[in-house]
């Protein structure tokens, strides 16, 4: 896979950075500044269109829509039950025990008629609250076995439709179809498969590695006539394109596996510039241009972060009395001849 107009080529000045115009390998380098953080969305998302009679069937309502209406219909017996006591009580119909025993006091044996009677009154209102239950679980159970007889005339069969990125497909959606299982309870989803976040969870947890090589393309017709004026026309970046060079960046994914060592390369770990973990092996001290501004490079130790402070325009810079006229050239001539760049930043 290829990327462009994402990458900022960055040269070193050999005369400043004492780099003697060798080339380093490609490293990523991060600034300190005001960086928004990347937020990578999910690697599937679906969308599932379910069946009616899988919306509308007790089977498959939630546990809130199963019990609330029992709950409510146990509430309703029993404050029914309790009214009709009322009612009982208010017209004489229930028959108090006013007989005293022989062996205890008038306070003892009121106390125990009240006790008998309100365990009387919950004894009838448990009793009220548990049919009513019962009812309402024999008509759900009728219902459940009515739905399984209606399920049977939806469809048979499932349809997925995966949408395409772009990528060697011309149609927006490609649909696959299969028989529906007996349990199912949908008939149509869409997927939508996010190349780029499937890659960063795999890259994540450590199942593949991500290669980049970087190749500088050199300058574009009007950069070109720039650098040949020795960087005279680079003296506003907004109107004039300067001398910024086109970058391009191929990359290309490898699984990693113990038939390849887990891409192990001996050679890969005394070169590779990128360090350890979070941190960030130190850049090479000096002065670094992209063509349009010249850049100082800073290290924060804290944390092993690196970073590009621009210190001034490269045209200012070529100016300079400070620098000779070789030096200068020489700095025009690695950004016109397509060098290998020192530093890549990822924009």
């Amino acid at each position: 896979m290829s990327r462009t107009g994402y990458l900022l080529l960055l040269l070193a000045a050999p005369a400043i950075a004492a780099k003697g115009g060798a080339s380093a390998g490609p490293v990523n380098a991060s600034s300190s500044g005001n960086v928004k953080p990347l937020q990578f969305s999910s690697a599937i998302q679906s969308y599932t269109i379910f069946d009616k009679s899988a919306l509308t069937s007790p089977e498959y309502a939630s546990p809130r829509r199963k019990f609330l209406p029992r709950f409510r219909t146990g509430l309703t017996a029993e404050r029914r039950a309790r009214d009709a006591i009322l009612d009982e009580e208010r017209r004489g119909l229930l028959q108090d025990d006013d007989g005293l025993s022989s062996g205890g006091s008038w306070a003892e044996a009121s106390a125990a008629a009240d006790e008998k009677k309100k365990k009387a009154i919950e004894t009838r209102v448990e009793a009220a609250h548990d049919a009513a239950v019962s009812a309402y679980d024999r008509r759900v159970a009728a219902k459940k076995s009515a739905a399984v007889v209606k399920a049977t005339s939806n469809s048979q069969y499932q349809f997925v439709g995966v949408v395409n990125d772009g990528k060697g497909s011309k149609n927006k959606v490609t649909w696959y179809a299969r028989k529906k299982p007996t349990n199912s309870k949908w008939s149509v989803r869409l997927v939508h498969v996010n190349r780029d976040a499937v890659l960063r969870d795999l890259f994540v947890k450590g199942k593949v590695d991500i290669y980049g090589k970087y190749t500088n393309e050199g300058l574009d017709k009007a950069a070109f006539a720039a650098a040949d004026n020795g960087g005279d026309a680079v003296s506003d970046a907004d109107d004039k394109p300067g001398m910024k060079p086109l970058v391009k960046g191929n990359y290309y994914v490898k699984e990693r596996s113990w038939k390849n060592l887990w891409n192990f390369s001996p050679k890969r770990m005394f070169t590779s510039p990128s360090g350890s973990f979070w941190r960030e092996r130190r850049i090479s001290p000096g002065l670094y241009t992209d063509g349009t501004n010249v850049f100082e490079t800073v290290y924060r130790y804290r944390d092993g972060k690196n970073g590009l402070k621009p210190v001034a325009k490269l045209s200012d810079f070529l100016s300079s009395p400070g620098l000779g006229y070789e030096e200068k050239m020489k700095v025009v001539q690695r950004l016109k001849g397509g060098d290998e760049p020192d530093l890549v930043v990822e924009k």
